[in-house]
């Protein structure tokens, strides 16, 4: 149980309203941002809930404005792949503690945050093929479970085979949809998502939806890597604050 605080609802309707202008306006970032900011107000397995809901209000709202760019025959099996290891991900969720919970997080963080510089350093490429689409799905699988983390590996993969920035948007954006319905889904069953925490959930989503259309419109005319190299030196000090 959590006490509502008006407060704690106004860092939520903050924090996804950034997360998801950083998600319609780069590509990705929304979870990672998201989920590394409101454990530091809310509950963890609460956040992960609001994150899951507001995930989909975002999918929705990109994929009806992307929708001529997006590929099913490219998203089908990682979406599928996702969708089988989500559940371990939740199992992870709901048998471990708080402490333990920010941890985990934060050493996620911290690698991805590693990945990322490299990655752009040394330019990674990723072949499209039936084996690294599964493994994408099956690893964001996991982290979505946890933390409903979903873009990271999916941005990785679609990033690399998909033919255009509005292709991989479409695609990335669809697969939120999936992942955060399924998600959601089990949030209900484990008892996440209550009436109490229905103010959180309904503002973090208008917030989202909100920064989505503010975003989509500077989608060309942000200098992304300019962006991406801020959140970078910005996630280790959000791991820290996890931890701390």
């Amino acid at each position: 149980m959590f006490e509502f605080q008006m407060t704690n609802l106004l860092w939520i309707v903050v924090i996804n309203f950034l997360a998801a202008f950083l998600q319609a306006s780069v590509g990705f970032g929304y979870g990672i941002l998201a989920m590394a900011l409101m454990p530091l107000v809310l509950p963890m397995r609460l956040c992960s809930a609001i994150s899951a809901i507001t995930v989909v209000a975002i999918g929705l709202q990109m994929v009806a404005i992307l929708h001529k760019n997006l590929s099913l025959r490219t998203v089908l099996v990682p979406v599928l792949c996702c969708l089988l290891t989500i559940p371990f991900g939740m199992y992870i969720l709901m048998h471990n503690s708080e402490r333990m919970l920010r941890i985990i997080l934060a050493v996620f963080i911290l690698l991805l945050t590693v990945y990322f510089i490299i990655s752009q350093k040394h330019r990674l490429v990723i072949k499209k093929s039936l084996k690294n689409a599964v493994l994408f799905g099956l690893v964001t699988g996991i982290s979505t479970g946890m933390f409903n983390i979903v873009g990271p590996f999916f941005m990785i993969y679609y990033f690399s085979i998909c033919d255009d920035h509005l292709n991989f948007k479409a695609n990335i954006e669809f697969s939120f949809i999936i992942a955060g319905l399924y998600s959601t889904l089990l949030h209900y069953l484990y008892g996440n998502i209550t009436l109490d925490a229905a103010p959180y959930i309904v503002s973090a989503s208008a917030a989202a939806i909100a920064a989505g259309f503010l975003g989509l419109y500077f989608f060309r005319r942000l200098d992304r890597e300019k962006i991406c190299k801020i959140i970078y030196v910005a996630l280790p000090v959000m791991a820290f604050l996890l931890i701390k």
